[in-house]
Parts: C-alpha cells; structure tokens; sequence
C-alpha cells in the first residue's frame, strides 16, 4: 500500500513539474515577435494617433472652400422709458410748390403735439442669419489644403518610419536570444569533452601513465569552461528580458524562440541600393515635405498681401414691445473687397524670411540624401563582410572538427599531449561560437539592409494597419 502510494506522488510531482515547465515557456517565431512587438509599441500607437489627427487636419482644410453660416440674437432691456421724440409746434406751409422747393416756409394755424414716447419697460430682441462665401482670397484657401495633404504624407512616413525601427529592434533582440542560446549548446557540448577528457585523465593517473598535473590541467579548463556557461546562462536571461521589454510582456517570461540558425545563408540582392534609398526612404519623404510646406508657406505670405473678395447674405427681424411689435423681416446682399495698400514693406520682409526657410528645407535634405548614401554603401559593406564571415567560419568549423578528431586519436596512441587536446577542442568551441554569431548577425544585417533601403513598411494587412 504504501509503495503504491509513493508510485503515485511521485507521478503527480512529475507530473506537475513537466506540466509547470511548459506551461511558463513561450514558444515564438520571428514573424510572432515582429507581430507582438507591433502591436504593443506605445510610439507606434502615438504615430497612429497622430496620423489620424493629420487626416482631421485635412478635412478641416476643405471646410474653408464652403460658405459659412452664423446667427446671431441680441436682447436688450431699458426700464422707465418716458422719452419725447419730438417737441410739438406749428406745422410750416407754404404758398405754392415751387415755394416749397425753394424753402420759403410759413407758419400754419395747425397744431402738432409731437411724438412722447412712455413706456414703463423697453424690451428689444434682435435676430439674424447670415451666410459668408470667400470668392477671392489671393489662393490661401488653396495652399493651406496643400499643406494640409503634405501634413497627412508626413504623418504616413512617420508612422511607416517607426515601424521599421520597430522591426529592426525586434530582429535584432530576436537573433540575440539566438546566437546566445546556440553559444550555450556549444557550451555544454564543449564542457562534455572536457568531462569525458577529465574521466579518461583520471584512469590513466590511477594506473600510472599520467602524472596528477595533466589531470588537473583537464579540470581547470573544464572549471573555467562551466564559469562561462553560468555567465551566458546570465546573458541569455538578460536577452530575453530586453526581448520581453520589446514585445510588452512581463520581463521574467520564459520566451523560447523558434528559428532554424544551422539553414544554409544566401547573399540577397546588393545592387541599386543607394537608388532605392532615395526613391524609398521615408527620411526623405518627409523631409521633401516639409520643403514643400515651406514653399506653400511662402505662397501664403505672398497671398496675405493681394486683395479678397467675398460675398454675404443675411436675414435679421427685430421686435419691441409696446411699439410695434411686428416689422418684416429684412434681407440683405453684400459684397466685399479688401486690398492692402502699405505696410512700411512687411509683405517684402516675410517673403524674404519664408524663402530663407524654403533654403533650409533643402540644406537639410541635401545634408539626409548624402547620410542616407553613407549609411547604405556602409551597410552593404558590412552584409558583404557578414556572408563571408559565414563562408569562412563553416570552414573553421568543419577543418577545427577534423583537428580535433585527428588530435584525439594522436593523443590516445600517446603522439598528441594534454595540452594539444584541450587546445583542439577550444579551437573547434570558439569556431562553432563564431558560426553562430556570424550568421545571428547576417539575419540582422538583413533587415538593416530592407530598413536603409526603404524596403521595410508594413505591408496591407499588417498590425499597424489595425491599430488604425
């Protein structure tokens, strides 16, 4: 009974660790990371939002090609109103027509007692509608809708720019996460031969065929060895937070990475690079936009100074109590001109001061198109550097693998020492080492190179897109 009892705890607590274990890791790909990372990003979420305001932006900007429609209600309350118009008198005559053309008046036996006006309380009420159109405003309305869709393009550039750094950073943590995990398998593998090594040592000292030292030498190499394992177990825990951080996850999450590192690596497509980047980067898109404002802005300024034209039409009623409290409503028509004629030459000034502006705008976009370039050919460069770091580092592995097989049955046959067998196996763990980060850092180059080259945007479909 009670075997049976221990059979089935032990099986429950197995059972929970495997379970524990599985249930805390997290297996992702690098599209899933990308994804993740995506959506989480509080930058991207403020371009989004930004990029919706520019669209509001727009849409207020076509507002000023329609009329405008206003009304207006004024009331107005005067108590103890005892006023007399006019005083009372004679009424003038005269003797003829042309006499009153010529105004020779008399006076008449006809009385006028005047208009008094007394009203205890005088209540006003005054109402409109009226409805403005611009005809004519020296092409502000125009150039303002300009700027505002150069605003909606930069606000796309923008948000399309934040995503590929986001991609890049992902890429980048992602194939970090990588090269340390494989560099811990090398590791291990690597801490095995030494073991293996040690226990060979051991026997051969106990029946005499090697002294103490060599055996030891064996152990402070595999001590030294195990030290750098714990220290890349720290470094891989220490990736995956920064990996975590990226993805929006909490930081002590159990991440495990899918990828396939051991893939054969392709040289992609090198040329046209610099081409592309000019056509492509939204670096320049924005920055060719913003030029673009700074000429409409000088177009503004020149239109500030020309004359408008516009028109109105407007509908008013008032009433007064005790008076006459039913007027007919009264429409009107107006039209309006504004021309400036002087103003000491400020018109002249801040023409000047908005070409100065547009010259800046070109400098800066002079000074990002030769960056760009730089950035590039540098980028290219280093793939070129990579994908032959990769070709060489096969070699070094596979020769380093060779050496150390060779060195092993040299050693066993007593033509090899301790320490050409330690050196043969260190040699094969730092070539395997430098495989792998040659090529974690050939994947990452590999999206620099989409980045600088403008070919890294979110395609329909993307997250980005729902987080519009």
């Amino acid at each position: 009974m009670n075997q049976s009892i221990k059979h089935i705890t032990s099986t429950l607590v197995v059972f929970l660790l495997v379970f524990g274990k599985t249930h805390g890791q997290k297996v992702m790909t690098l599209e899933e990371c990308r994804q993740q990372a995506v959506e989480y990003n509080k930058e991207l979420k403020k371009a989004v939002l930004q990029n919706k305001e520019a669209l509001v932006n727009q849409e207020v900007a076509r507002t000023a090609y329609l009329p405008s429609i206003s009304g207006s209600l004024t009331g107005m309350y005067v108590p103890g109103v005892d006023v007399d118009l006019s005083g009372g008198g004679f009424l003038p005559t005269a003797e003829s027509e042309a006499a009153a053309l010529a105004g020779d008046f008399g006076t008449s036996n006809i009385w006028n007692p005047g208009f008094p006006l007394a009203i205890d309380n005088l209540s006003l009420i005054y109402g409109g509608l009226s409805v403005e159109q611009p005809v004519y405003a020296g092409g502000r309305i125009k150039y303002s809708n300009q700027q505002a869709d150069a605003g909606v393009s930069i606000a796309g550039h923008a948000l399309n720019l934040k995503y590929s750094e986001i991609i890049e950073n992902t890429d980048q943590a992602f194939w970090n996460v990588v090269a340390v995990e494989e560099n811990i398998k090398t590791a291990r593998e690597y801490i095995k031969m030494l073991e293996e090594l040690e226990e060979q040592m051991r026997a051969m000292y106990e029946v005499g065929l090697q002294p103490a030292s060599e055996k030891l030498r064996v152990s402070v190499q595999k001590n030294e060895a195990e030290l750098n394992l714990v220290k890349a177990n720290n470094g891989l825990k220490i990736a995956k937070m920064y990996l975590n951080q990226i993805l929006g996850q909490p930081l002590d999450t159990d991440i495990n990475v899918s990828h396939n590192v051991g893939a054969d690596v392709l040289l992609f497509d090198l040329a046209d690079g610099v081409t592309q980047a000019v056509n492509q980067r939204s670096e320049i898109k924005i920055l060719e936009k913003q030029k673009e404002i700074s000429e409409l802005d000088a177009k503004i300024t020149r239109a500030d100074y020309l004359p408008t034209v516009g028109v109105s039409a407007q509908y008013t009623n008032f009433y007064i109590n005790d008076l006459n409290e039913s007027f007919d409503p009264q429409p009107m028509l107006a039209a309006s001109v504004t021309i400036p004629i002087f103003q000491w030459g400020q018109g002249k000034k801040k023409q000047r001061a908005a070409q100065l502006r547009i010259e800046q705008a070109q400098t800066d976009l002079v000074h990002t198109n030769d960056l760009i370039n730089l950035e590039v050919m540098q980028v290219r460069v280093q793939v070129e550097e990579a994908y032959e770091s990769i070709k060489i580092a096969k070699k070094s592995v596979d020769e380093a693998a060779e050496s150390m097989a060779e060195t092993k049955a040299s050693f066993e046959v007593g033509l090899n020492t301790t320490t050409d067998m330690l050196n043969a196996q260190a040699r094969w763990a730092a070539a395997k080492s430098q495989l792998i980060q040659a090529v974690a850092g050939f994947k990452v180059l590999e999206t620099k190179w989409e980045r600088v080259t403008g070919n890294l945007y979110a395609p329909d479909g993307e997250p980005v897109s729902q987080l519009q």
